[in-house]
């Protein structure tokens, strides 16, 4: 069954493209803010992340529909654009194919950058967690400047004192 493949969904695939390049600058971003400990920067990152994500998944959604309305048989959870590749014919044919491996490799690359930024977000939080262990395990060791209420601890009390008693 060949036929034309309607124009809105070549811009619905090239919205995604622009909506994964622009994922991809933000994970880039995110990883210079966890290397630099930019945390301020790190947060509103987070938050222009999971908008991009989410705007993909609305993209996702209204191919998937655009697909349904086409072959008038409800799709699976994602639209797979070598199933709608069949479908179409020469030149549109050729153009969902290079389309599919192009986002298939923009995919790749965001799951990727998503993996060695959740490592690297790991790394910094354990160093942090060890760096904090040994201050507070020196602090903790040491001995306090005070003993009884209001009274100062001797430290060294077997040792002459820096004025001497016999003054």
């Amino acid at each position: 069954m060949r036929q034309k493949i309607p124009s809105g969904i070549f811009d619905l695939i090239d919205r995604e493209f622009s909506l994964c390049r622009d994922l991809l600058s933000i994970l880039a971003q995110e990883q210079a803010a966890v290397v630099a400990l930019d945390m301020s920067n790190l947060v509103a990152l987070s938050r222009r992340k999971a908008e991009q994500i989410e705007l993909v998944r609305e993209v996702d959604e209204q191919l998937r529909l655009q697909v349904e309305q086409l072959t008038g048989l409800p799709a699976a959870n994602a639209v797979r654009l070598s199933d709608l590749a069949a479908m179409a014919r020469g030149e549109e044919k050729a153009r969902l194919d290079r389309q599919r491996r192009e986002l298939v490799a923009l995919r790749q690359e965001i799951a990727a950058k998503s993996v060695i930024n959740h490592h690297f977000v790991e790394d910094t939080k354990r160093h942090l967690r060890e760096a904090i262990t040994l201050l507070t395990s020196s602090v903790s060791e040491q001995r306090p400047n005070y003993g009884k209420p209001g009274q100062a601890n001797r430290r060294n009390s077997g040792q002459p004192s820096l004025i001497s008693r016999a003054i």
